[in-house]
């Protein structure tokens, strides 16, 4: 693992290149991928996400358009003119709708005009329900190149235009503009509309008008007649991979329809253009708002306008293939929460800042450089998930780290200590304990001299009580027991102890009969000094008249319990510079042990202090 991870830990701050810390390189790298992997789980396909990338998107026009403002090219349309319905046309014509006789032989007179200047076809985006006109019949009959546009429902028969317009058209197709939940028209409207041949003529599965888009009968149209068009891969993308418009601001020809009925016009300047015929005057489906990227609210004729030029234009912005980019969301998620669980915090912001400034930017000049749209608002979240769990990651980990040394440093200062008490105790026998015997005997020598005198016989019996309390004290620092009988006789030797010298009835209770268990020396001594603790405390506070003590190995645990019946422990009142409790949770963390206090069953006060740690079993072997 080490060699493997070479390359990477060259790369990283020197504080991460500590002895001992392989482990934790490893663990955070791990921890950290499957963050990141979670983060795209949980946001790839997030609504909310998806409507920030729509509203991105936006951002991503305007910014385009900004930029495009300052080298400034010819913005003038070559292909396509627009003849407008508008307020004023509506007011000098009297016409309000083309759904009379009377309105629509002034549509024709118009478009009689139009025709006159040999327009490759002209598009009549107006509402021709209701009566028909033989003399606007008989014009688009005559120049055969006139397309017709739907709108509405067309399941009822009273939403369309007379089938004598339909029939003597060129072409028709539904007059529908893809908008989003927001209102805003970006999405190019073709290849969406087909009939089920399975299902006799109705309508598809999905819903769909069984006519093209009125953006799709131009442009087929127009590659009939020219020869020449977009690519026919245009019309066969997937159905979620959608294709937006460029929006360039170009600068359509645009007149009013008024207009085009004056003795002195010039119909010259529809020569070989698409002629749109549209309303301006207001929005036909009055319960939708639509709008481009620059516009709170445009007409239809100016969006399908838009639409149109983008496909002759070739300008046509591909959307990125979802399959695709969830896997790379899932790769770059996985390696951000990786780095980011490794890297300190100011170089992890430092990486998030940079990493998501150069996707907002790398997807800009996709945008408008190669017409692609990249997703951003998708990796902008998982790169902030990713940024939070890996921060979490590191934090948890780092502190796991520095309680390791802690318990580790812990550890050592307890053996260093355990040490030098072993060495006092073994100065206070071989040095000490010498000396106040030799003195001892100085006394026995006196007081058979001095045979009228009580001192030196005073003396001999406190060399005695001192030799006596010297060898206490030698054992207290380092239990010579524990080597010399084991260590479950040493613990029944403490008991011993605790009733010889304070009277308190003392039992030992052994739960399984095993004279020693498998553990270390270090263990053994640290339970052994809990132990001793916990009795001296029941001499010191509890006033207790009996003491118990419970030990057994059940299930790969040893379990030791000492129980007294005196007046409990009150965890308010003890101070804070008491070290006996402490010391015991230290001792217990040491070593893997659990520890508590609590309210024994078997007498009304008192208190029971229950010790648990795992050992290992000593296998058996059978007798041949």
């Amino acid at each position: 693992m080490r060699l493997s991870l070479a390359p990477v830990k060259r790369l990283l701050p020197a504080g991460l290149k500590v002895h001992g810390r392989d482990g934790l390189l490893f663990q955070r790298l791990f921890w950290g991928a499957m963050a990141g992997c979670l983060a795209t789980l949980l946001l790839a396909e997030s609504p909310i996400l998806e409507s920030m990338e729509l509203n991105m998107l936006e951002w991503r026009y305007k910014v385009a358009d900004r930029i495009a403002s300052i080298f400034p090219k010819p913005k003038k349309s070559q292909d396509i003119s627009l003849v407008n319905f508008d307020d004023l046309s509506q007011f000098d014509l009297g016409i309000a709708r083309f759904n009379d006789q009377a309105s629509q032989q002034k549509l024709a007179n118009a478009l009689e005009v139009i025709e006159s200047g040999q327009p490759t076809m002209v598009v009549i985006d107006l509402d021709l329900r209701g009566a028909t006109n033989l003399e606007l019949i008989n014009v688009i009959k005559k120049y055969r190149n006139v397309i017709v546009a739907l709108f509405g429902s067309l399941e009822g028969s009273t939403e369309l235009p007379a089938a004598d317009f339909l029939s003597h058209a060129a072409s028709y197709g539904y007059d529908e503009l893809i908008h989003e939940p927001n209102g805003l028209v970006c999405r190019l409207p073709i290849n969406y509309r087909g009939i089920d041949s399975s299902n006799e003529g109705n309508f598809s599965a999905e819903g769909l008008a069984p006519v093209p888009s009125l953006t799709e009968a131009v442009i087929n149209y127009y590659r009939r007649v020219k020869g020449v068009g977009p690519p026919s891969q245009f019309f066969s993308v997937p159905s979620d991979q959608p294709l937006y418009m460029s929006y360039r601001r170009i600068d359509y020809p645009t007149i009013s329809l008024r207009d085009t009925m004056q003795p002195d016009f010039d119909p010259a300047q529809f020569r070989d253009r698409i002629v749109i015929i549209g309303s301006t005057f207001t929005q036909r489906h009055n319960d939708v708002k639509k709008k481009s990227p620059f516009q709170e609210s445009i007409p239809d004729i100016d969006l399908h306008a838009d639409a149109i030029s983008t496909l002759l234009n070739d300008d046509v912005i591909y959307s990125f293939p979802k399959n695709i980019s969830h896997h790379l969301l899932l790769l770059i998620g996985a390696a951000f929460g990786a780095v980011a669980s490794i890297l300190p915090l100011g170089m992890r912001t430092a990486a998030y800042l940079f990493t998501s400034m150069t996707l907002v930017v790398v997807a800009q000049l996709a945008f408008q450089v190669f017409h692609l749209a990249l997703p951003t608002a998708s990796p902008l979240a998982v790169l902030t998930l990713g940024f939070s769990l890996g921060t979490f990651i590191y934090l948890d980990t780092d502190l796991r780290q520095r309680n390791r040394e802690l318990a580790q440093a812990r550890e050592s200062m307890q053996v260093r200590a355990e040490e030098e008490r072993q060495r006092i105790a073994e100065d206070l026998h071989d040095e000490t304990l010498p000396a106040l015997s030799s003195v001892a005997r100085m006394a026995d020598r006196l007081a058979h001299e001095l045979e009228d005198n009580p001192v030196p016989t005073l003396m001999r019996e406190k060399l005695d009580h001192a030799v006596v309390e010297m060898r206490r004290v030698i054992n207290d620092l380092h239990p010579s027991v524990l080597e010399t009988m084991g260590f479950k006789p040493a613990i029944e030797n403490l008991v011993a102890i605790c009733a010889r010298e304070t009277g308190i009835e003392s039992n030992f209770e052994d739960g399984d009969g095993r004279s020693d268990y498998n553990m270390t020396n270090f263990t053994k001594l640290q339970l052994y000094r809990i132990v001793q603790e916990s009795l001296n405390n029941v001499q010191k506070h509890s006033a207790a008249s009996i003491v118990e003590l419970n030990i057994r190995e059940h299930e790969g645990y040893l379990f030791i319990v000492v129980t007294d019946n005196g007046k409990g422990i009150n965890f308010k009142a003890i101070r804070k510079d008491a070290h006996g409790l402490l010391n015991v949770r230290q001792r217990a963390q040491l070593i893997g042990a659990l520890v508590e206090w609590k309210k024994p069953e078997k007498y009304p006060t008192g208190t029971e202090l229950r010790l648990k740690i795992p050992v290992v079993e000593t296998p058996t072997t059978g007798e041949a």
